[in-house]
C-alpha cells in the first residue's frame, strides 16, 4: 500500500516512522525549507503545501491508497481535498472548513445533547454585549489572539490582540469558570471513539496558555463517561466521519460540558504523537493511518498508565530544578531543553514555549518525584 504524507514538519515525524515501521510506501509532499521528515519518506516532493491542484496530480500519478496528516491545521484541509477528489477514505473539506470556522461550530454546539449553550456573537464593533467575555479569531489554534476580558479597557486591547492574528472575523463568547480538558478521539465511516481524555494546566487569563498536559483526566467517572457519551453526538453533528479529532472542552462546578472548539487533528503538544500511546498502550497514530488506507479496526485499549508534558516558558522558570533532575528519573520520556543558554520568553501563545518534558509512569509525575 501506498501513503501520501502532507507536511514535512515535526508534527508529521510520527506518521513517517509509524508507516515505516508498518511496511508502507510512502511519500511526502512539502515545502523543502525544514522539512525535517525528508528523509523519513520513501519519496520527498518538495511543493508547498498550498498547491492544492499540484499534490492531487502527484497524487493521482503516485496512484496512493490514502493521504494523512496530523496535529496541524494548515495541512488537515488540504488532506481532505485530495482523498476526496480520490474517493479515499477521509472527512469532507466542507466539514473540516466548518471546524476551523469557531462561529459555525459554536452555533451547531448550541443544540448537541450532552453540552450546555452559552452566550457568543461575532464581533462588528463598539462595546462588548457582556462581561466577562473571551475575545478569539474564528480561524486559528495554539491559543494565538485569544484573551480574557473583565472590563471596557481590557476588551479593546483584546480586539488589538486578536486583530495581529490572521483572521475573517472576531468571536466573543461568554467566560465559563472552571476546569479544561481535551478529547483525544478518532474516527472511521463515521463511527467515533473516544481514546483519552486529557487534563490541561494553564495560564489562565488572559490567554490560557498551555503549561502541562496529563492523562488520564482526573475527572469522575460520571463525568468522562458525560464526555464519551456526548463527543461523539458532536461530531455527528458537524458531520465528521473520518481521521483523529482533538477536541477542547470546558466543565463547571456543576459538571455543565461547554465547547472551546473542535480540532480536526491530534492533538498538538505530543498529545497525539506520543501521550496517548504512552498512556493506553493504544497506536494512535497508527489508527490515523489505518483510517486512511481503510483498514482500520475499532480500538482495544491493552493498557492504563499515567502520561504527561510539561512546558517550560517564563511562567514556569521556577520548574527548572525539576526538569534538570528528571534526567535520572526511570520515568522520564523525552527532554528537550537548552541547559547552556536557556533565553525565557513571556510566553502568550503555545509556540511561544522554550522545552519540555515528557513522562509516563504508574502514577502522575509532579515536581515532587
Amino acid at each position: 500500500m501506498k501513503l501520501a504524507i502532507i507536511g514535512a514538519s515535526p508534527g508529521q515525524m510520527y506518521l513517517c516512522k509509524k508507516a515505516k515501521e508498518k511496511g508502507i510506501e510512502t511519500i511526502s509532499i512539502a515545502w523543502e525549507k525544514g522539512a525535517v521528515c525528508k528523509d523519513l519518506v520513501d519519496k520527498f516532493y518538495p511543493i508547498s503545501i498550498t498547491e492544492y491542484d499540484e499534490i492531487l496530480r502527484i497524487c493521482q500519478e503516485e496512484n496512493i491508497d490514502g493521504v494523512v496528516s496530523n496535529a496541524s491545521d494548515k495541512t488537515s484541509e488540504q488532506v481532505a481535498y485530495v482523498a476526496e477528489a480520490m474517493g479515499l477514505h477521509c472527512t469532507k473539506r466542507s466539514v473540516i472548513q466548518v471546524t476551523r470556522d469557531k462561529t459555525i461550530t459554536r452555533e451547531i454546539s448550541q443544540n448537541v445533547d450532552g453540552l450546555t449553550p452559552i452566550r457568543f456573537y461575532n464581533y462588528k464593533g463598539g462595546a462588548s454585549l457582556f462581561l466577562p467575555c473571551v475575545v478569539k479569531p474564528v480561524p486559528g489554534a495554539g491559543k494565538r489572539g485569544v484573551s480574557f476580558v473583565n472590563t471596557e479597557d481590557e476588551f479593546s486591547d483584546a480586539i488589538r490582540y486578536a486583530n495581529a492574528e490572521p483572521h475573517t472575523a472576531i468571536l466573543i463568547e461568554e467566560f465559563i469558570n472552571g476546569r479544561e480538558v481535551s478529547v483525544e478521539s478518532i474516527s472511521f465511516e463515521g463511527k467515533h471513539y473516544v481514546i483519552q481524555i486529557t487534563d490541561k494546566d494553564t495560564t489562565g487569563a488572559p490567554h490560557f496558555l498551555e503549561l502541562a498536559h496529563h492523562q488520564p483526566s482526573t475527572l469522575c467517572k460520571d463525568v468522562q463517561d458525560k464526555i464519551r457519551f456526548t463527543v461523539p453526538n458532536l461530531l455527528s453533528a458537524v458531520g465528521f466521519e473520518n481521521g483523529a479529532t482533538h477536541i477542547e472542552l470546558k466543565i463547571d462546578q456543576y459538571n455543565n460540558l461547554y465547547l472551546i472548539e473542535i480540532n480536526a487533528r491530534g492533538g498538538g503538544d505530543e498529545i497525539s504523537n506520543q501521550l496517548v500511546e504512552l498512556s493506553t498502550g493504544y497506536d494512535y497514530v497508527g489508527a490515523m493511518i489505518d483510517v486512511a488506507l481503510g483498514i482500520f479496526k475499532e480500538p482495544v485499549i491493552p493498557e492504563h498508565n499515567y502520561s504527561g508534558v510539561y512546558y517550560l516558558c517564563q511562567q514556569t522558570a521556577d520548574k527548572i530544578p525539576f526538569f534538570l533532575s528528571s534526567i535520572t528519573k526511570s520515568w522520564l520520556v523525552e527532554l528537550t531543553m537548552d541547559f547552556d543558554r536557556i533565553e525565557f520568553n513571556n510566553a502568550t501563545r503555545n509556540r511561544d514555549r522554550n522545552g519540555f518534558l515528557i513522562y509516563k509512569s504508574d502514577h502522575k509525575i509532579t515536581e515532587t518525584d
